[in-house]
């Protein structure tokens, strides 16, 4: 009986070895990762193992990872990607279907990494994913991986505030003519493009993208087996509908902004997406605040303000301080300043004003602590991987050791010293690009400091004017705001155009001669000076304007101020002047002194600021005060740092 059994289990094993074929080199080089080709990932695994000669590991690896991928299977779906990368990086020369399937291992890797928050190394394992896609780009479907790589790309490079990065991902995207048969995508990459030329006001690019999109989107008919979301469909109008109203704002066409967001309205009425579980809470108050400025456009000033204080209450009762939430928290405050100003409630006016500024400091603070988070957790992550390589090396080494005991000190001692050298110069490059990333940070959070200040200031002189039941008090809070507004959105970039940055301080001597105390002003600009390519760090000038209309010409009548901008004699730096014909800065220091007793915050943070531009572009940013011998009028020679964009 037991001799008939193993009989009968020999039987089945031989007609199961002979059963299953090994598939040939080319069969494995073209299946597809179509669903119906999912029971070939066993065949696959099964031939290379008994055919040592085949070449398939990376499709194997990548095939299984792209199956996990879609099951949700998130940590099997990273462990095969690696080895799939792994076992093409170990090819010795190229091999077609190792070629034609890596850029997929190195997508779905790229992007588990950047769900694990490890952006930086999903950037690295991203951007050569997209090599691959230029090197061989005869595989068929490489023109929509390398879609789908550049825009995982774009996204990160938002999430670390690079928005040119992520604007150049976005328009070489769009350049594959291959997008032109899909065209759901070629709309959302438009709606994207539109969202970051917005961002970057650069309001005619933006409103051509978002126009061209909602053309497209009219011109679709969605049918009932289109693999595409109805409700992102009809969304995504909405948003691009707020988007171009939003813009006619910045632009004063009242009448553009109020037709764009009764658009976006009906659409999220007619199409009930109120109920849409695409849309978070949050997500679902912007159409309802474009709707309280219709009825603020609509003079419904009392019911406008109840629906925005309602949109601006549920923002309050628990804070996430995103990017969209502060975006929109922004539009709230605005657009309850604009009632609250048309309603004459000015303390009002100045209270939601104070409460935008509390948030975005707090919302700023978040984000460098966010971001220094990152990167301890980027290098505690690289630490572990390099343990484990050590380990695994040190293995291999005490294998090696058994069989070649009598040479394998000496080479113990080569590994040794060659780590050793390795790691002083990783260690040297890491502590440059810490000490670069920190730099970094610490720019951000002075120039956050310095508008609190400011607007300590500017409240002062709305109290002044209220107190003096001056009429004065709106149109001088109109434009307060308006010039807020500007100083905030300059203050998040690391640089801002030479033009912009001139603008915001025409802007404020417009204000202070109109409002506080009337002075004449000129601002000369070298004409050979291309102030539109021309980048410099924003928030530098204003404090020393102020300084002049506050402490230097404020004691006098007929003061003047004028403001110079030509580029250095070694045409390293940018030199503007600022000229007035008061006290004199000496004086006019002395007086601050004798009335404050204490350094001024925006003095001590626009010293700290020089120090480290000076350090990070290792140029002599700085500030020279030149004093007329009678001590009448000053003038202060400030030299800024600046790139070509």
């Amino acid at each position: 009986m037991k001799q008939l059994f193993f009989i009968l289990v020999l039987i089945l094993t031989s007609f199961d070895s002979y059963s299953q074929e090994i598939l040939s080199q080319h069969t494995i080089d073209t299946i597809s990762f179509a669903k119906t080709n999912r029971p070939y990932i066993s065949k696959i695994k099964y031939s290379l193992n008994k055919d040592k000669s085949l070449k398939g590991w990376t499709k194997y690896y990548t095939f299984k990872s792209y199956v996990h991928l879609f099951k949700l299977e998130n940590d099997s779906a990273l462990s095969n990607a690696h080895k799939a990368i792994k076992a093409y990086e170990s090819l010795e020369q190229g091999h077609p279907g190792a070629d034609g399937i890596a850029h997929k291992a190195y997508y779905i890797k790229g992007l588990r990494e950047y769900f694990a928050t490890r952006p930086l190394t999903a950037l690295q394992t991203l951007y050569r994913g997209l090599e691959l896609t230029s090197q061989y780009p005869e595989s068929p479907d490489k023109k929509s991986w390398r879609f789908y790589i550049l825009e995982r790309i774009s996204y990160i490079h938002i999430d670390l505030g690079d928005i040119d990065l992520a604007l150049r991902a976005r328009k070489e995207a769009f350049r594959d003519s291959i997008w032109a048969n899909y065209r759901f995508e070629v709309i959302n990459n438009r709606l994207d493009i539109g969202y970051l030329y917005k961002h970057k006001k650069k309001y005619d690019s933006a409103k051509a993208h978002f126009n061209e999109a909602l053309r497209m989107y009219k011109d679709t008919i969605l049918l009932d087996n289109d693999n595409y979301d109805k409700d992102v469909f009809f969304i995504n109008q909405v948003r691009a509908l707020d988007a171009l109203g939003d813009i006619a704002l910045y632009q004063n066409q009242k009448d553009s902004a109020y037709n764009n967001f009764s658009k976006a309205n009906k659409i999220f009425l007619d199409k009930e997406l109120i109920n849409s579980d695409l849309l978070s809470s949050k997500s679902k108050l912007s159409p309802l605040t474009s709707y309280g400025y219709m009825l603020f456009y609509q003079d419904n000033l009392n019911e406008s303000e109840t629906v925005l204080n309602k949109v601006r209450d549920s923002l309050r009762k628990k804070y996430n301080y995103t990017r969209d939430e502060r975006n929109l928290y922004i539009r709230v405050c605005d657009f309850l300043n604009k009632v609250y100003f048309k309603q004459g409630a000015h303390e009002k006016s100045t209270s939601i004003l104070s409460e935008l500024n509390e948030y975005l400091i707090t919302y700023h603070e978040k984000s460098i602590a966010k971001q220094l988070q990152l990167y301890a957790s980027e290098f505690e992550l690289k630490e572990k991987d390099a343990s484990i390589s050590k380990l695994e090396k040190i293995t291999t080494q005490q294998k090696t050791i058994i069989k070649q005991r009598n040479i394998i000190n000496w080479v113990i001692i080569g590994l040794f010293l060659s780590f050793l050298i390795l790691g002083v110069v990783l260690f040297r490059q890491n502590k440059l690009k810490s000490k670069y990333k920190t730099t970094i940070l610490e720019q951000r959070l002075l120039r956050s400091q310095l508008n609190p200040h400011f607007l300590f200031n500017s409240l002062g002189t709305i109290i002044s004017l209220t107190s003096n039941e001056s009429k004065n008090v709106i149109p001088y809070t109109l434009k307060l705001s308006n010039l807020l507004r500007s100083i905030l959105e300059n203050s998040r970039e690391e640089f801002v155009s030479l033009e912009e940055e001139i603008q915001t301080v025409k802007d404020y001597l417009e204000l202070q001669s109109n409002f506080s105390q009337k002075f004449n002003h000129v601002v000369e600009i070298d004409p050979e000076l291309n102030v539109q390519n021309i980048l410099v760090p924003p928030m530098f000038i204003q404090p020393f304007v102020e300084n002049a209309i506050e402490h230097g010409i404020a004691a006098i009548t007929n003061g003047k101020i004028i403001l110079k901008f030509i580029m250095d004699d070694n045409k390293k730096l940018i030199k503007s002047s600022i000229i007035d014909n008061g006290i004199g800065y000496t004086k006019g220091q002395e007086i601050k002194d004798k009335n404050s007793g204490y350094e001024s915050l925006s003095g001590s943070i626009l010293k700290d600021r020089f120090k480290i531009y000076s350090r990070s572009f290792k140029v002599n940013a700085r500030f020279e005060v030149l004093e007329d011998t009678d001590n009448i009028g000053s003038r202060v020679d400030v030299y800024l740092p600046y790139i070509l964009e």
